[in-house]
C-alpha cells in the first residue's frame, strides 16, 4: 500500500505534522468531541435490546429509540403500525424478520396519471411520517404478502412520508403478489417521500400480477417503488422479478419519479448513488411502455441535481406470459473422480442463447471465481485443483443473465502452476510484485491476486476508486478481472480482528462498515457473499474462515505477500494470519504451498530509493537495497531471493503504478505520493521463502 493511503502511517503523521501538529490535535478533538456527543445524545433514548421492546414502540411511536443490541426476530409475529419517532440502531441490526401481515394504516398513493388510490401498507413499519431512522441494519428480513387491494411494501416501510433514513442497511427479499390497479415493492420503502442518505440495499424483489383482465400499474425499485424522495450516496444492488399485465415502472433506485398531488413542487436531489444487478421482467400489455432503468424507471418530474450515478445494471425484458418470473439458482454439476490430488485443467464448452452472462465455478463446495460467457459460443478452460476421490464442480448463476447450456465438460491433468498474491491493500500486488506477475504468466501459470480490505480507511467512496485503479493496473500486466478476489474486510481493522480474544467479536472499520463488502458496480462482490449469498460480519472467525476457505479452493502452489516486519499493521497482520492459517491446514488438508514474504513499508523515509533521472530525463533503474536492518528478524538479506525484470518489465510496472491516481496525486484527504510508489520500479523484486 502507499504510504498515502488508508493508515494512520507515520509518514502521514510526519508530513501533516510538519504542517501543523496543532491541526491534527484539532482534528482528533473534534472527532471525539462528535462521537462523545452523539453517546450523550444517546442517553436520551430509550433503549431497545428485545422482541417485546421493539414492539412496544407502537404504545408511544413518536419517541426516540435506540438499539442496545441486535435483535433477533426469528419466530416472531410481527404486525406493522405507524411511526413518527426518531429510532437510531446505533450499528446493531434487526435480523430474522418475517412479514406477512399489512398494518392498519392507508395512504393515498398515485400512478403516474396522477389518479389516487386508497392503499394498503407492509413493512417493518407500515408508515414512517416525520421520522428519523439511522445507523440501523436489517438482515435476512423476508416479506410475502398476496393481496387483492392497491398495497405497497418494503423493508423499513410501506409508505414514507416526509421523514429521513440515513446510515442504514438493508438485506433481504420482498415478495408481493396484487391483483388491484396500483401495486408495487422497494427494497426499503414502497412508495413517497423524504430522505435516503447512505443507504445499502442488496434486495431480491418480486412483483407478480394476479390478475390477467385488468391492465394495472405496478413498480418496482431498489430504494423505492415510487415517490419523490431525495436519494444521496446510496448503493444498490438489486435482483427483480416482474410479471405485470399492464404497465411496468422498474428501476435500480426508484421506479417512478413524480410529485404527488397535483400542484407539488420539489427541488430534487438524485446524486453520488451506486446501483448494480439486474431486473427481469414481463409486460403483457399491447399498449407497451416497459419502463426500466439503471437509476429510475420512469422520471415524470424532474430532479434539480442529477449527477454522479454509476450502474452496473441490466433490463432483461421476457416474452413469454405464460409462467411468473421468480428468482431460482441456475446451476450445473458435474462429478470428477481423481486417483490422486493435484491440479487438472477444465475445459467446458458451452451455449449462450441469452445477453452475457456470469456464473461462479465452485469446487467441492468452496467458490473460486467468477467466470464469464459472452452470448452466443464458446469454450472456457480453467486450472482447478482436485482432490483424491470424488469432486463436485459446480457452475452457478451469480449476478448477469443468460441462457447457458454446457457440453463436453472435461479435466485432465495440468501442468500449470498458480501463484497467489494476497494483497492487504489496492497496489500492494503491484508495488511489490507487478514484475513476478508478469513473470509467471509468461510462463503459462495462473496468477490470482487477493484483497484482503477494500482500502476505505477514508470512507467507503474510496473503495471503487482504489478496487478500479488495480483492476486497470492488473490489466496492464495481462491479468483478467476474473482472478481478483476481494474478502472486503475494513481497512486498518486487521489487527483488531486477529488479536481480539473474542474471535466472534463483531468490530467497526473507521468508515462505518461493519460487514464485508466490495464493488457489485464493478462486478467485484466480497468472497463471503459469494460463497454463501451474504456478507460476513468483521469478526476474526470470520476472516479466518474465509481466507482457509479460498486457499482451498484455489490452492496455489506459491503464497507471496507482504512482511510481518513491516510497521504498517494490515500487512503485519496479515501476513501473520496467511503463516498461521498455512500451519493448520498443513496439518488438516497436508496442504502446504511455498511461502515468499515481501517488503513494501521498510526504513521510514529512507526506502526505497526516490528514482533518479539521466541528462535524457529517463529515470536510471536501480536495484532494491536492503529495506531495513534485518537484524533481529528471522529476515537475512544475504539470503534474499531476488528476480530480474527486463526493460519491458519495468516498464509495464511503471505503467501499472501509474494507474494509482488516488494514491499518485491525494486528494484534499491526504497528500500525494507518486515519488514514493514510483520508486518502486526497480531493476528486480525479491522475497524470502518463509518455513512454517
Amino acid at each position: 500500500m502507499g504510504k498515502d493511503k488508508n493508515s494512520n502511517s507515520r509518514t502521514q503523521i510526519l508530513l501533516i505534522g510538519t504542517v501543523s501538529a496543532a491541526v491534527i490535535l484539532l482534528i482528533v478533538l473534534l472527532f471525539g468531541f462528535f462521537d462523545l456527543g452523539h453517546r450523550i445524545v444517546l442517553l436520551t433514548y430509550t433503549k431497545i435490546s428485545t422482541y417485546e421492546d421493539l414492539k412496544a414502540i407502537a404504545n408511544k411511536p413518536d419517541g426516540k429509540y435506540c438499539l442496545a443490541s441486535d435483535i433477533d426476530m426469528a419466530g416472531k409475529d410481527w404486525t406493522p403500525f405507524t411511526f413518527n419517532g426518531t429510532l437510531d440502531g446505533d450499528g446493531h441490526a434487526i435480523k430474522n424478520l418475517s412479514l406477512t401481515k399489512k398494518g392498519g394504516a392507508v395512504r393515498d398513493t398515485y400512478d403516474g396519471n396522477l389518479k389516487s388510490y386508497q392503499t394498503s401498507l407492509v413493512g417493518l413499519f407500515d408508515v414512517i411520517e416525520n421520522a428519523t431512522i439511522t445507523n440501523l441494519t436489517l438482515s435476512s428480513v423476508y416479506v410475502e404478502y398476496d393481496t387483492d387491494e392497491p398495497c405497497f411494501a418494503g423493508t423499513i416501510a410501506g409508505y414514507m412520508g416526509n421523514s429521513k433514513i440515513v446510515n442504514c442497511a438493508v438485506q433481504g427479499d420482498v415478495y408481493l403478489r396484487a391483483h388491484e390497479k396500483m401495486f408495487g415493492v422497494g427494497g426499503v420503502a414502497g412508495y413517497g417521500f423524504g430522505l435516503f442518505d447512505n443507504v445499502q440495499a442488496n434486495v431480491t424483489l418480486v412483483c407478480i400480477d394476479t390478475d390477467r383482465t385488468t391492465k394495472d400499474e405496478q413498480f418496482m425499485g431498489g430504494l423505492i417503488g415510487a415517490g419523490y424522495p431525495d436519494i444521496l450516496r446510496c448503493a444498490v444492488d438489486i435482483d427483480g422479478y416482474v410479471s405485470e399485465h399492464g404497465y411496468v415502472h422498474n428501476g435500480g433506485m426508484i421506479g417512478l419519479y413524480m410529485f404527488y398531488p397535483e400542484g407539488t413542487t420539489h427541488k430534487g436531489q438524485i446524486a453520488h448513488n451506486r446501483t448494480y444487478g439486474k431486473i427481469t421482467f414481463f409486460e403483457d400489455n399491447d399498449d407497451r411502455r416497459a419502463y426500466c432503468s439503471a437509476i429510475v424507471g420512469e422520471m415524470l418530474d424532474t430532479a434539480e441535481v442529477f449527477e454522479d450515478n454509476a450502474a452496473g445494471f441490466r433490463s432483461v425484458e421476457v416474452y413469454n406470459y405464460d409462467a411468473d418470473l421468480l428468482p431460482g439458482e441456475h446451476s450445473e454439476v458435474y462429478s470428477f473422480d481423481a486417483k490422486e490430488s493435484g491440479r487438472f485443467d477444465l475445459k467446458a464448452s458451452y451455449k449462450n442463447a441469452g445477453e452475457d452472462a456470469t456464473y461462479g465455478l465452485f469446487i467441492n463446495g468452496r467458490f473460486y471465481k467468477k467466470v464469464s460467457f459472452p452470448k452466443g459460443e464458446g469454450t472456457v478452460d480453467e486450472a482447478i485443483f482436485l482432490e483424491a476421490g470424488k469432486n463436485e464442480v459446480k457452475f452457478r448463476f451469480l449476478p448477469g443473465d443468460g441462457n447457458i447450456t454446457f457440453s463436453d465438460v472435461s479435466v485432465k491433468e495440468s501442468k500449470k502452476q498458480v501463484s497467489l498474491i494476497v494483497a492487504p491493500h489496492q497496489d500492494d500486488e503491484i508495488l511489490a510484485f507487478a514484475g513476478t506477475i508478469q513473470q509467471e504468466l509468461k510462463k503459462g501459470n495462473d496468477v490470482k491476486v487477493l484483497f484482503l480490505t477494500t482500502g476505505d480507511y477514508y470512507g467507503t467512496e474510496f473503495t471503487p476508486i482504489r478496487l478500479a485503479e488495480s483492476v486497470e493496473a492488473l490489466a496492464v500486466l495481462g491479468l483478467d478481472k476474473s482472478d481478483i478476489t476481494v474478502l472486503g474486510y475494513g481497512d486498518l481493522t486487521l489487527e483488531a480482528l486477529l488479536s481480539s480474544e473474542d474471535p466472534d467479536k463483531c468490530f467497526q472499520s473507521r468508515s462505518g462498515k461493519t460487514s464485508t463488502y466490495g464493488d457489485p458496480v464493478q462486478n467485484l462482490y466480497d468472497y463471503h457473499t459469494l460463497n454463501t449469498g451474504d456478507p460476513a460480519d468483521f469478526t476474526g472467525a470470520n476472516l479466518r474462515n474465509d481466507l482457509s476457505t479460498y486457499l482451498l479452493a484455489c490452492r496455489p502452489d506459491r503464497i507471496y505477500t507482504t512482511s510481518e516486519f513491516e510497521w504498517h499493521t494490515d500487512h503485519a497482520f496479515g501476513f501473520r494470519m496467511v503463516k498461521e492459517i498455512l500451519q493448520n491446514l498443513s496439518k488438516e488438508a497436508g496442504y502446504r504451498p511455498v511461502l515468499c514474504e515481501s517488503v513494501i513499508h521498510g526504513e521510514e523515509d529512507t526506502w526505497p530509493e526516490h528514482l533518479t533521472y539521466g541528462s535524457d530525463n529517463k529515470p536510471v533503474i536501480k536495484e532494491f537495497s536492503n529495506p531495513f536492518p534485518t537484524k533481529g528478524t528471522s529476515l537475512d538479506w544475504s539470503k534474499v531471493k531476488k528476480i530480474v525484470l527486463t526493460d519491458e518489465e519495468v516498464s509495464k510496472k511503471s505503467e501499472a503504478i501509474s494507474k494509482f491516481v488516488s494514491q499518485n496525486e491525494g486528494t484534499e484527504l491526504y497528500p500525494g505520493t507518486g515519488d514514493y510508489t514510483a520508486a518502486f520500479c526497480k531493476r528486480d523484486e525479491f522475497y524470502w521463502e518463509i518455513t512454517y
